[in-house]
């Protein structure tokens, strides 16, 4: 049996176990990313997380959701593979989030936000997408970070150009 059949079915084991409904109402926090490239898309970020995750079991884009810049997938693009569908933990994280990995839907806009501004229209996806999952999900704002900002995290993603205190107040 290949990792994504093995993986997928222990996945839909475990939901079986915890309750159909239970499965995807585990989300708790939003976690917003940048790829760092000026350009991307699916099959882009599932060979660079390949790359730097080869044990990882699940063949698949680390984040639930990418937003494209329109270099690669069009602006405002908001794409997911089957992390997204079949609601399977991140891999958006270090390995000192797993718990956020677990409960935490990952975003991704593609960009590099420590050069460049966010585009108007990707940064209007982001908001669009951030409430709906906040409203889906009942998730508080306060539970929506960026990857820099959650706590156990080293890094500037989404990048100190990123508009995080406009983010914040938009999505309140």
């Amino acid at each position: 049996m290949n990792r994504r059949k093995f993986i997928l079915a222990s996945s839909l084991l475990a939901a079986a176990g915890l309750g159909v409904w239970s499965w995807p109402r585990r989300w708790r926090y939003i976690v917003i990313h940048h790829s760092g490239g000026a350009s991307g898309d699916l099959a882009l970020l599932q060979r660079v997380h390949r790359e730097r995750q080869p044990n990882d079991p699940i063949h698949a884009i680390p984040y639930h959701y990418v937003i494209g810049n329109g270099h690669g997938l069009a602006m405002g693009e908001v794409a997911s593979d089957w992390r997204q569908e079949y609601d399977l933990w991140g891999g958006h994280l270090t390995l000192h989030n797993l718990t956020r990995n677990f409960l935490g839907i990952g975003v991704c806009l593609i960009g590099d936000f420590e050069k460049r501004d966010v585009p108007e229209s990707q940064y209007q996806a982001l908001v669009r997408l951030t409430r709906a999952l906040m409203t889906r999900y009942d998730i508080p704002a306060a539970n929506v970070s960026g990857h820099g900002m959650t706590p156990g995290e080293s890094t500037q993603c989404p990048g100190s150009r990123f508009p995080m205190a406009r983010f914040q107040r938009d999505i309140a």
